[in-house]
């Protein structure tokens, strides 16, 4: 039988009815003392899959706004995912310069609120390159003025909730509204100070200026749909795209804008015959009249036309439609 007692053990056990000081555990209190502590004070409220859902939703986000943002200040704008952590809603806004640009929003149909928040640095920086300027941010720190506020709202905020809503959409049907501004973090009422959120910081990037952003999302807020942050249930939803997602999609791209361009011909002058171009002269390109030209989208060959006139108008009627092999992809 397993359960007979040894000599040895026998005689411990009567040792220590002799001396009830002695350790009879002494080896695994020994390996105790590397155990991890629970910290009854800060609750787990998000777990490593959650943390793994919110950064796959971010990076989407980031990735989207990257490319608005870059076509709207006409200059190369790089968003990341730098951390994503749990910590105190008291610790967050301790962490927060004085003053901030913070921006509350409602989540609905949730009961709760979230949190975005820019350094000034950014948010002049943005406001500059908006109004035409180079993107130099101010050398000192204050608050916005309502100007400032007006523009930053119209240009930068209301777009960045859109995509927040279309970032969570895979999970559930979340609407960022902005409900108000603040700039001194003390004024933030929106949680308990030991209430756990989760803080996702995304790196900004742009001219040679880096600074972060601050997403900060209670545990309370999200807490009704905490249980679709899976890797489960995400790539479920994406099986099956949304009929009325893929018809906006059409109709977007649809109404994109793209430049057209009819190529003549190419020919190589030098510096001093373009100086002496006067009118009536003749330029003698690499094509003849009878052969058809390269119309381009974008920087692509993508059809052949035949030059004519639409009344006083001249045009190309398209004759071929290129494949993307024969399409002049090296002039990209």
């Amino acid at each position: 039988m397993q359960d007979i007692l040894s000599q040895e053990e026998i005689d411990l056990l009567i040792r220590a009815a002799s001396e009830p000081a002695l350790d009879l555990d002494r080896d695994s209190d020994e390996g105790s003392a590397d155990d991890p502590l629970y910290d009854f004070s800060r609750p787990n409220k998000f777990s490593k899959e959650h943390i793994r859902a919110l950064h796959r939703i971010h990076e989407q986000f980031c990735r989207t706004y990257t490319g608005y943002m870059s076509a709207k200040l006409r200059h190369r704008v790089d968003v990341k995912v730098h951390t994503i952590e749990q910590i105190l809603f008291g610790d967050f806004v301790r962490s927060l310069p004085n003053p901030s640009v913070l921006s509350v929003y409602k989540v609905h149909p949730l009961e709760g609120y979230a949190i975005v928040q820019f350094t000034p640095d950014i948010a002049f920086l943005l406001h500059d390159r908006l109004c035409g300027g180079d993107g130099i941010p101010m050398r000192r720190s204050r608050s916005l003025t309502d100007i400032e506020i007006a523009v930053l709202k119209r240009q930068v905020l209301s777009v960045f909730s859109s995509l927040l809503s279309d970032a969570w959409r895979d999970v559930s049907e979340l609407e960022f509204e902005l409900d108000y501004m603040e700039s001194n973090p003390q004024f933030l009422q929106i949680a308990a100070e030991r209430d756990a959120v989760a803080l996702i910081t995304m790196r900004f990037s742009l001219n040679e200026t880096s600074d972060m952003i601050s997403i900060c999302l209670p545990h309370r807020t999200l807490e009704p749909i905490i249980k679709n942050l899976t890797h489960i249930r995400m790539f479920e939803s994406l099986q099956q795209p949304d009929p009325q997602r893929v018809a906006l999609l059409k109709e977007q791209v649809r109404a994109a804008e793209v430049p057209v361009e009819v190529e003549l011909g190419r020919t190589a002058v030098t510096v001093g015959d373009l100086l002496d171009l006067a009118p009536g002269d003749v330029v003698l390109l690499d094509r003849k009249k009878h052969e058809t030209l390269d119309v381009k989208i974008g920087s692509m060959t993508k059809f052949k036309g035949t030059p004519g006139r639409l009344g006083a108008r001249f045009g190309v009627v398209i004759t071929t439609v290129l494949e993307p092999a024969e399409g002049g992809l090296d002039d990209e």
